[in-house]
């Protein structure tokens, strides 16, 4: 029904009021502006808001209003007085109709009893029924366009990946929902919370899938390819995810990863089989300059040494001389291992004090006033330490 009445007008200026009063202090101006048409248009086309096991929907109101990023429990709590107000105006109206209508069927002509026998169809009334029931109640979503149209000017370029995204999803005025929608589809194996924590800056993408959607995003929004790519933090990490078969080792897919492309799972079998013979006879197992950096940090174990660490220092009240000893012994062999000694650089001044107060902290007797620790290093579990950083 949309049938404008006095009443629903009185009423839509009441929840108006309350949504300044209750709503404004809690969210943003613009959730604000689409808090109030949601509620009204419940109140015009006297649709209750969305129910779930008895309970009002949240997750359905929250992305007919765009509050993905605002929903408090304050809000909710203000919210649903609001709402459950709504629901008792629908139905007192509901049951005035009804009783209007009671007079109107009793002062109606009878019906000849020849009629009586011979009921009438009923295709129409439970078409009309079932089409009830499977309509949707609320706000309908926002149409889906190939290129959206901005609604300003691209004047900034944010430097982090979860900055850039959120201020071209602004730009274009679309929430993290409607742009899912846009570029993962119905069919797709991609989760609409990834993406929301991308534009809360929680995670960021890390898979090949992940990557397509990145430039799905990009094409939407007519941006340079790989723009989004080149933001995201630790470059030098590999891309996961790629389909390489249940034959090769988690260790081979760690060095096959380097040397992927980031669209290997769209290619044919035959042309990934083909990149994958090439990788590991030219990169992996030639002589190139990757290949000789590998060999060469495979033998080298180490490459930070702390030298108060490893060949003693003050660094606890509880040792007897300024060097630790293990077993009566001072440990001297890393400094006779030519291997552990070439390319090994010695820890900044800066790095080797913090990591000394950190042993002195930890095998000290007694904690600094207001510090408090789980558990003392004793020699065993230094020499285990020292062995690491040695």
């Amino acid at each position: 029904m949309t049938i404008q009445t006095a009443s629903s007008r009185h009423f839509q200026r009441k929840i108006s009021d309350f949504c300044d009063v209750r709503i404004a202090p809690l969210v943003s101006r613009r959730a604000l502006e689409n808090i109030k048409p949601y509620l009204s248009s419940l109140i015009i086309y006297r649709k209750p808001p969305p129910m779930r096991s008895g309970r009002i929907d949240w997750q359905s109101v929250s992305d007919a209003c765009g509050l993905e990023w605002e929903v408090t429990a304050e809000l909710k709590k203000n919210l649903q007085a609001g709402l459950e107000a709504i629901i008792r105006w629908i139905d007192k109206e509901r049951s005035e109709d009804q009783d209007l209508s009671i007079p109107a069927r009793a002062e109606s002509k009878p019906v000849h009893p020849s009629r009586v026998s011979s009921p009438r169809p009923a295709k129409t009334s439970t078409a009309t029924s079932s089409h009830r029931v499977k309509a949707k109640t609320g706000v309908p979503p926002k149409p889906i366009e190939e290129f959206p149209r901005p609604l300003f000017d691209w004047a900034d370029d944010p430097s982090s990946f979860q900055q850039a995204l959120t201020y071209h999803m602004r730009r274009h005025g679309e929430t993290y929902w409607h742009l899912y929608r846009a570029v993962a589809g119905e069919h797709e194996t991609f989760d609409h919370k990834t993406l929301l924590s991308w534009t809360n800056g929680s995670k960021v993408p890390r898979s090949v899938n992940s990557f397509e959607i990145l430039s799905r995003i990009e094409r939407r929004y007519r941006l340079p390819t790989g723009y989004f790519k080149a933001k995201l933090p630790h470059q030098s990490r590999s891309a996961s995810g790629h389909d390489l078969g249940e034959d090769i080792s988690a260790a081979e897919r760690r060095r096959l990863a380097w040397h992927l492309p980031d669209d290997f799972n769209s290619l044919m079998f035959s042309k990934r089989e083909e990149i994958l013979e090439w990788v590991r006879r030219i990169v992996i197992s030639g002589s190139t300059d990757y290949r000789r950096f590998q060999a060469a940090a495979i033998r080298q174990r180490y490459a930070i040494r702390f030298p108060a660490i490893s060949y003693g220092g003050a660094l606890s009240p509880r040792s007897g001389s300024h060097s630790l000893e293990w077993d009566g012994e001072a440990d001297h062999s890393a400094i006779e291992d030519p291997d552990l000694l070439a390319g090994v650089v010695d820890a900044p001044p800066r790095l080797a004090m913090e990591m000394a107060n950190l042993i002195r902290f930890k095998t000290a007797t007694l904690t600094t006033l207001g510090f408090q620790r789980n558990g003392v290093w004793g020699k065993r579990r230094l020499r285990r330490k020292s062995s690491i950083s040695a």
